[in-house]
């Protein structure tokens, strides 16, 4: 029973923490691709392959000046960063004060290879040192879980501690932590999530942790087993005391004012039949001066308690998913920011080219400024966690379709895909929120081109059908890239689980919950007619006329 609660307890903050660092990883791998996939540094690469010197001057000039706008934008919150070729060879490097600079002597570090965008051969790599506030608040684990709980973040491929309450043992092996127990359960942390059993100066242990794919970290809540056990144990030894107590004086006054208390007391034996069945505002008997008043109102007390117990349950299990909540609106933000930003470059380019005139080069930039103060602002958002309303209204579903493919086309294009989009003669009308069903398709559609790298097919098509006396739309999208094993189908859709190194395994979570929300459901299939890889077939009710 003890046990029981703390994992719940542990479970809960330790999801919050997890999804709290995953999140904030997300934003600095957004960073490594702004650094590594754009024009002026694949240009700069591909000249120092080729070898041509003076090619290899200018576009390194070009280079420097697109990195040192990045690092003004983005390295506050990075000590240092750098651009080496595939040898190795320094390019570029920034820090933010003269003692930063250099990338091998930092504690932590993120690489990312930077790959040819036509081929993918790896062309070189690119590193940043984050700040230890920018992959974890300062109050990560706050508030932790009774007096002796802490929380601790732990790097799987090195051993290493990352984040604890002691600085000391930062830096240090995880084994120092855990003992016997890292090594005998490694293998269960380095996937999934579940609790671990230890001891620390000889006192038990339990910790709940949540091991991440993308970066290859394991978070766990802490919290010691004694601190909870005694005050339960002498709790039960006075309950079972009062209880007695109570019993015996119950049985007491049955037979001293049997007479006088028969009714009192069967009113109040329906108000604990009424508990029993779950009404926990049951009627009570009209309170007296006498014994039968007094129990009464203990009744009423013990009641109030109760609810007041499952009110506090309630709100623990709402803070458990202001993480994942916090997660899924970044998801769906950073899409459009991401093709706005690249659309903004590319016309900043055209600008400084000669391809547009000068006088568009002011609202170009203060667009994209715009858009880096949004990306701000999406961070922010993670740490409030707040719900929104769900805006359901008659939508037409074609519309939000062809919204969804227009505002990808420039990053379907960029990966050389090609769309076939087949209409249903007739047109289809749902209720649901635009916004929320636009975002899952999309979420879809980047997922079918980025399952083709070298480019391909997404196709996209809409049947009407009817079943269990309603009528539904089936929404197929499908790719020609390679596929899903049948025993991960279900796996795509469990939070955080990911491929992709630079993905977060949050968007077909979020598919499946806005298909949920509208009263429908979401299937990873095998390749359907004229696609070889992976189609997805979202289903929806139609609504009625």
């Amino acid at each position: 029973m003890i046990q029981e609660l703390i994992v719940a307890q542990t479970d809960t903050l330790v999801r919050q923490a997890a999804a709290s660092v995953a999140d904030r990883y997300a934003l600095v791998n957004s960073d490594l691709l702004l650094l590594s996939e754009n024009v002026e540094v694949q240009r700069l690469l591909h000249e120092i392959a080729r070898g041509d010197s003076s090619a290899i001057r200018e576009a390194q000039r070009a280079a420097d000046d697109y990195l040192r706008t990045v690092w003004r934008l983005a390295g506050a919150s990075y000590t240092s960063a750098e651009l080496t070729d595939t040898r190795g060879v320094r390019l570029w490097d920034a820090a933010n004060d003269s003692t930063s600079r250099g990338i091998a002597d930092r504690l932590l570090t993120v690489s990312q290879p930077v790959r040819d965008l036509e081929s993918t051969r790896i062309l070189g790599r690119v590193t940043l040192a984050p700040r230890p506030t920018t992959l974890w608040a300062r109050d990560l684990f706050a508030p932790s879980f009774g007096r002796s709980g802490y929380g601790v973040v732990i790097d799987r491929m090195t051993g290493r501690v990352l984040v604890h309450p002691n600085p000391a043992m930062i830096q240090r092996s995880a084994r120092e932590i855990f003992g016997a127990a890292w090594t005998r359960d490694s293998v269960s942390l380095s996937h999934g999530r579940g609790t671990v059993v230890y001891t620390e100066h000889d006192s038990a242990r339990i910790a709940s942790y949540v091991s991440l794919d993308s970066p290859p970290w394991t978070v766990l809540s802490s919290t010691a087993v004694d601190e909870f056990a005694e005050p339960f144990s002498r709790a039960r030894r006075s309950d079972l005391a009062v209880l007695a107590v109570l019993m015996g004086g119950v049985a007491l006054l049955f037979i001293v004012l049997v007479g006088r208390a028969t009714r009192s007391l069967e009113e109040l034996t329906g108000a604990a039949v009424a508990v029993g069945r779950g009404d926990l505002t049951p009627a009570l008997p009209t309170v007296g001066p006498d014994e039968v008043g007094t129990l009464s109102n203990a009744f009423a007390e013990m009641t109030a308690r109760i609810r007041s117990m499952l009110h506090e349950i309630e709100v623990s299990r709402q803070l458990a998913v202001l993480g994942e909540f916090a997660a899924q609106l970044s998801h769906e933000v950073r899409n459009p920011l991401t093709s706005l930003k690249l659309d903004l470059q590319g016309l900043q380019r055209q600008v400084r080219s000669g391809a547009l005139p000068p006088s568009a080069e002011a609202p170009v930039a203060s667009s994209l400024r715009e858009v880096n103060r949004l990306d701000t602002v999406v961070g922010r958002v993670l740490e409030l966690a707040r719900q929104p309303g769900t805006a359901h209204r008659p939508i037409c579903l074609d519309e939000v379709i062809d919204h969804s493919l227009d505002a990808l086309h420039a990053q379907l294009e960029q990966h050389h895909v090609v769309v076939e989009r087949h209409r249903n003669p007739e047109s289809t009308r749902l209720v649901g929120d635009p916004e929320l069903l636009s975002g899952m398709f999309m979420n879809l559609l980047i997922n079918a081109a980025e399952a083709q790298p070298n480019g391909g097919r997404v196709g996209v098509s809409v049947t009407r059908r009817a079943a269990d006396e309603r009528e539904w739309v089936d929404v197929v999208v499908a790719d020609d890239g390679p596929g899903i094993a049948a025993d991960k189908r279900h796996d795509v859709f469990r939070p955080f689980y990911t491929s992709r190194h630079e993905g977060t395994g949050l968007g077909l979570a979020l598919a499946l919950r806005t298909a949920r929300d509208h009263g429908g459901h979401i299937a990873c299939d095998a390749a359907v007619d004229g696609f070889r890889g992976a189609a997805f077939t979202v289903s929806l009710p139609i609504a009625a006329a």
